[in-house]
């Protein structure tokens, strides 16, 4: 949601949450996704370098890595 600051309902996430960023991002910067790792009770954040915004379709194979590992690591 654009414009809206949902920063507030972060810390209620009750479930292991991982956030994949690219370290260009313009649209959402990296620091939204530092903030949102330190608020998120159980949450990781993992930052691709160089990608934008977009950063699952630009690194596809390293995206698909991490999740795959990331949920077969979590109960």
């Amino acid at each position: 949601m654009v414009n809206e600051d949902l920063l507030p309902y972060a810390k209620r996430v009750s479930r292991s949450t991982l956030l994949i960023w690219g370290s260009s991002d313009e649209d959402t910067p990296l620091w939204q996704g530092q903030l949102l790792e330190k608020t998120i009770p159980d949450a990781g954040l993992v930052t691709l370098n160089g990608a934008g915004h977009y950063s699952y379709l630009e690194r596809i194979n390293e995206f698909i890595t991490i999740v795959d590992h990331f949920f077969k690591s979590t109960p």
